[in-house]
């Protein structure tokens, strides 16, 4: 099984790591082109709609997004001769990874935050402090998974173990680097889900002071559309989350299997939520949307151990009860974002 999954995984890299190259040289070749037809574009644009120019933010974005990535995989690369090499995973690898990893995101969110002037504004910051925790994070933009690191790890002192769909291992930058840490990359076609919440219940287990769990309860980024198709797929299966749900208008319903699996580690729960990045879903929205000068409101609270009840069908009640109070304080958050 060890050798089936490293075969896999090298026949995967060798498809997405030349890929990222040749696009990187690509785009980097072509970006006089690129710019040249990014400006009448948004000149048009601008005269038209008053939107701020997006098109030029945009490539200068892609250029960057692939730069950091090309270079990220030649470090890692370099890292693994130097610290690793056949012997896999040491301490000392390990934690060239977390600051490999904190440099890139630092670059990839202060690159899109000066070119899109966001602000951020950050509540209960004091509350990641002390670990072990596990944080439920809401997931509603291609942008918002550069806020733990940057507000939690960075900001707060607390280095995350990640639970992250399996899909995400297309990008080698994040292949190489989340398998070198205790990451959990969830299959969600598997057909073992009691092992997949084994592996994640694995990542709560030893837990150091400086240390916790990020999961995305809802599994994927917040839209309309996917919150109807959640609903729907809850109706029979779950009436009374779906009687919660159907109120909320800011988050999906959250999927129980992975946080319960982390909930028995017994840890205090960090809730995080935030306004500011919504329908921001991929690129073409964030072009349509044109976010430029928008405030980024993150609201940050604990929840003792000892606060979450014992039981399936309690903490599943809990988690709801949660969510909502979620969504709530996302409308807040929004509202004050503009």
């Amino acid at each position: 099984m060890q050798e089936t999954r490293r075969a896999a995984t090298t026949r995967r890299r060798l498809r997405t790591i030349p890929t990222m190259v040749a696009s990187f040289l690509a785009v980097t070749l072509m970006l006089p082109l690129l710019f040249a037809i990014a400006v009448p574009i948004d000149a048009a644009r601008a005269l038209m709609t008053g939107k701020p120019w997006m098109t030029v933010r945009g490539v200068a974005i892609a250029w960057i997004f692939l730069a950091s990535e090309v270079l990220v995989i030649a470090i890692s690369g370099a890292q693994w001769l130097v610290l690793g090499g056949p012997l896999g995973r040491t301490t000392r690898l390990t934690a060239a990874a977390y600051a490999l990893q904190q440099w890139w995101v630092s670059i990839l969110l202060r690159s899109v935050a000066a070119l899109l002037d966001l602000r951020f504004r950050v509540e209960g910051q004091a509350a990641v402090r002390p670990g072990p925790i596990v944080v439920l994070f809401r997931h509603a933009s291609i942008i918002d998974n550069l806020l733990p690191y940057a507000f939690i790890t960075s900001g707060g002192g607390v280095r995350l173990r990640w639970v992250l769909k399996k899909e995400l291992l297309t990008d080698p930058a994040l292949d190489i680097g989340g398998h070198r840490l205790p990451n959990y990359f969830v299959d969600r076609e598997a057909g073992d889900p009691a092992a997949q919440r084994a592996a994640i219940r694995a990542l709560a287990t030893d837990l150091g002071p400086d240390e916790g769990v990020l999961i995305f309860p809802e599994g994927t980024r917040f839209s309309d559309t996917r919150r109807r198709r959640a609903l729907d797929r809850i109706r029979e299966t779950d009436p009374d989350l779906y009687r919660r749900a159907q109120h909320w208008s800011r988050v999906m319903p959250p999927r129980p299997g992975g946080v319960l699996a982390l909930l028995d580690a017994g840890t205090d729960v960090v809730i995080c939520a935030h306004g500011g990045l919504d329908g921001l879903t991929s690129p073409v929205d964030i072009w349509r949307a044109a976010p430029v000068g928008r405030t980024v409101a993150i609201r940050l609270w604990r929840i003792p151990a000892a606060d979450i009840p014992e039981g399936r069908e309690a903490r599943v009640r809990w988690l709801a009860d949660t969510w909502g109070e979620v969504d709530a304080a996302v409308a807040e958050l929004a509202a004050g974002s503009r």
